[in-house]
């Protein structure tokens, strides 16, 4: 067989010269440990007789000699049992890498992958060809067995969208390496080097190699290694369940998935089962990632749904494998809808540890026997890793309920802590026998008076967007410079290679990407252009400076790559400290004047609801100059916050703006303590139809306009109809005196809303002291 192409040379400039001399020395050898009667004796004098007359030439021999003389150091160096065992293995020197004479298999891997022996040379470091050498000229001339026994080295090749993993072992036996001069005392430092135990010596106490000269061959043995090492990657990808971004793990769980069944076109989900009370839930980010919900229009997870949660039981009661090849047994809806995106085979793999079920491994294909055979084996190998990601997942799910409900439904205010103790012990006193949300131990508090107020941060989610691109054209103008100014000819290629596609997501940024770029512009940078660069660093003992630079603003904190979205996000929560601690300072002064229910929300700045009336306090009486008084304390704090943001706009970061907006609603409404969320709730329809314009007029637009009702520097009241905010004018008016508010005042209808209609909005235009 002919040998391909060499690759390039070695870059520690020292070559092996191809010689039978260490062959025909280890027959020599060998043969004296057998009787002169022995046919072992016999075929290596048969042997011997053959290459003695090439070991003693300098000259390499024709191709054909070549071959048959290898063919013969074939059958010495493998049983007869293995040659024809589709073994693939090669004879050659290791530096520069070459290759005279292999197997059939062997063969059909160069075929298959025509730059093989090319991409195994150029993967392998200089450091890694030192510590070759340094295990050779140990073992043969300090008596220093090589560890591991036979050298390896690992290299990975490309094909369609797949990688495959293959580790060469290289047996040295065949080699020779002659010193030109006396040898020096064996120095500690290079066995721990060779052994990958320690550093590579200074060159002050290195091994001397190039004082040696190097001949003989090398018989190498090719192994597909990629299940051992895709296995090595998914636990290592879950290694870093704590500290990476969620989508980045399932991405690289996705890709590693796929090299391992060796089936690059397979949709891959795994999803968490959450519950709340006992029923199975999922969220919206769980349905998109899905490939039976993504692809359904059915959602078969409904919380109170029966037969959703009837599936799902089945499923973990009998936690085994369902295959559905060419989608048959599937429900026909669910088969039609995956035929139509191009799927012909689905897998569910229910996982459950301890009869606990955990979640569902699914996989989708376009071919119909796609887990047929030895798949379903592979995939059951990481099943232990995937319990560890659900059990992540689940605990992530209960820790952020918990929490939720620590935050927004426990914590008991005094103005409500005695009806919470009354109920208390009316439950004592009936003997525990009478349910928490029966009449005589409910928490209710009928007839209270509703207020409503939020600051809104001005295009909050736009802000952050912008900085965010910004990040990353940062990080992607700084990479080109960097692939430029790095100076390696040998990787030349792949340097210009990084560079185009850096400039194809430069150009990306420019032609407002959507989240699936933004999530292939970080992949590209975490796991191409990272293990990249540092793989080119640790070539080299001294840090590269450009190279250094570049990670240390990748990494650090305050670097140039985070700058954007770190002045974002300091100026976000300056903004909502500032407001929040006043809110917090304002409402406690409101508490002395009567007592009330008061629930604050942080989103992207504040907004709150007060609950105040006679129920709540009914050792109070409730005058109805209360409820104005609070009506003044609603605009008061809502303007004294708007100058406040006002006055420090120009010192923040990003110069963010905030809005103001208040919901006038003078009729009463009945809340009640709800058990099961453990929070306060309106009751009745007119009640609820409140909770509704809460949750919508923040996105109100001006009638006949596409305007946004909320502006900055300005307030305003959202009412149904006159009488709702005949209280607030006259201290609207008071405000006007005051030149806190301007003279002119913005009567304006609303467009209508999802089940809202004939809204009315007062616009207020602020003044601020410095105006």
């Amino acid at each position: 067989m002919r040998p391909p192409a060499t690759p390039p040379s070695t870059d520690l400039d020292l070559t092996f010269r191809l010689s039978f001399r260490p062959f025909v020395q280890y027959l020599t050898e060998q043969r004296q440990f057998c009787p002169a009667t022995d046919q072992l004796s016999a075929l290596y004098s048969y042997l011997i007789e053959q290459f003695s007359v090439d070991a003693e030439t300098e000259l390499v021999p024709d191709p054909d000699r070549l071959s048959t003389l290898f063919q013969l150091a074939t059958v010495a160096v493998l049983p007869l049992t293995h040659i024809n065992r589709g073994l693939s293995y090669a004879f050659g020197l290791p530096f520069p890498w070459t290759v005279f004479h292999y197997s059939e298999r062997f063969g059909q891997l160069l075929n298959q992958y025509p730059t093989l022996t090319a991409n195994l040379a150029a993967q392998i470091s200089p450091q890694e060809q030192q510590r070759f050498l340094y295990r050779l000229i140990l073992e043969k001339h300090y008596g220093q067995p090589s560890q591991p026994e036979t050298p390896s080295f690992h290299f990975q090749e490309p094909l369609r969208e797949l990688t495959k993993y293959y580790a060469v072992s290289v047996d040295t036996t065949f080699l020779a390496a002659r010193p030109n001069r006396s040898l020096p005392p064996l120095n500690p430092a290079w066995i721990a080097f060779a052994h990958g135990e320690g550093p590579a010596p200074d060159p002050n106490h290195a091994l001397p190699i190039q004082e040696f000269a190097f001949e003989g061959f090398a018989f190498f043995m090719l192994e597909d290694v990629t299940e051992a090492e895709t296995l090595l990657q998914l636990r290592e990808i879950f290694a870093h369940l704590h500290s990476e971004a969620e989508p980045v793990l399932y991405r690289r769980f996705e890709t590693a998935l796929r090299n391992l069944c060796g089936q690059p076109d397979l949709e891959i989900s795994i999803v968490p089962f959450q519950q709340v009370n006992g029923n199975f839930v999922h969220q919206s980010e769980t349905s998109a990632r899905s490939v039976i919900l993504r692809h359904s229009e059915k959602v078969i997870d409904g919380y109170k749904d029966p037969v959703a949660q009837q599936l799902l039981r089945e499923l973990i009661q009998e936690p085994v494998p369902r295959l559905f090849p060419n989608l048959e047994g599937l429900p026909e809806t669910e088969r039609e809808r995956l035929r139509q995106y191009g799927f012909r085979s689905f897998l569910w793999y229910p996982i459950v540890a301890d009869t606990e079920g955990l979640g569902i491994l699914e996989m989708a294909s376009p071919q119909p026997d796609a887990f047929a055979e030895g798949v379903l084996p592979k995939i059951e190998q990481v099943i232990p890793l995937v319990q560890e990601l659900l059990r992540y997942q689940l605990h992530q799910f209960n820790q952020q309920l918990a929490q939720l409900i620590k935050d927004k439904f426990t914590s008991l205010q005094p103005a409500v802590e005695w009806k919470f103790r009354e109920a208390a012990w009316e439950y004592l006193r009936l003997g525990r026998n009478e349910p928490l949300n029966s009449p005589a131990t409910q928490v209710r508090f009928p007839q209270v008076f509703p207020l409503y107020g939020a600051v809104d941060i001005r295009n909050s989610s736009q802000e952050r967007y912008k900085a965010v691109r910004q990040d990353f054209s940062d990080q992607f103008t700084a990479l080109q410079t960097l692939l430029r100014e790095l100076d390696f000819p040998e990787e030349s290629a792949r340097l210009r290679q990084l560079s185009a596609r850096a400039s194809f997501w430069q150009e990306t940024l420019t032609a407002d990407p959507n989240p699936e770029d933004e999530l292939g512009m970080a992949e590209f940078l975490t796991q191409e252009i990272n293990p990249y660069l540092q793989q080119i660093q640790r070539r080299f003992s001294e840090p590269i400076a450009p190279l250094t630079a570049y990670f240390r603003q990748t990494t650090a904190a305050d670097g140039q790559f985070h700058a954007a979205l770190q002045r974002y996000e300091r100026s976000v929560e300056w903004l909502n400290t500032v407001v929040n601690s006043f809110i917090e300072e304002a409402e406690k002064q409101l508490q002395a004047l009567y007592p009330h229910y008061f629930e604050r929300y942080r989103t992207d700045g504040m907004e709150y609801t007060i609950y105040v009336g006679p129920s709540i306090a009914p050792q109070k009486p409730f005058e109805p100059g209360y409820l104005r008084q609070f009506y003044q304390w609603q605009l008061n704090t809502m303007v004294e916050m708007a100058h406040l943001t006002h006055l420090i706009r120009p010192n923040l970061p990003v110069r963010l703006q905030t809005t103001q907006l208040l919901l006038a609603h003078t009729h009463p409404v009945d809340i009640s303590f709800r058990q099961d969320e453990h929070r306060f709730d309106v009751e009745g329809s007119y009640s609820i139809r409140y909770e509704v314009l809460k949750k919508r007029i923040d996105k109100a637009l001006v009638a006949g306009t596409q305007e946004r009702l909320t502006q900055p520097d300005t307030l305003v009241l959202v009412y149904t109809n006159a009488r709702e905010i005949a209280d607030y004018l006259p201290f609207i008016a008071q405000f006007q005196q005051q030149k806190k508010v301007r003279p002119s005042l913005e009567y304006l209808n609303l467009e209508p809303l999802q089940g809202v209609a004939h809204l009315k909005a007062l616009r207020l235009h602020l003044n601020y002291p410095a105006d």
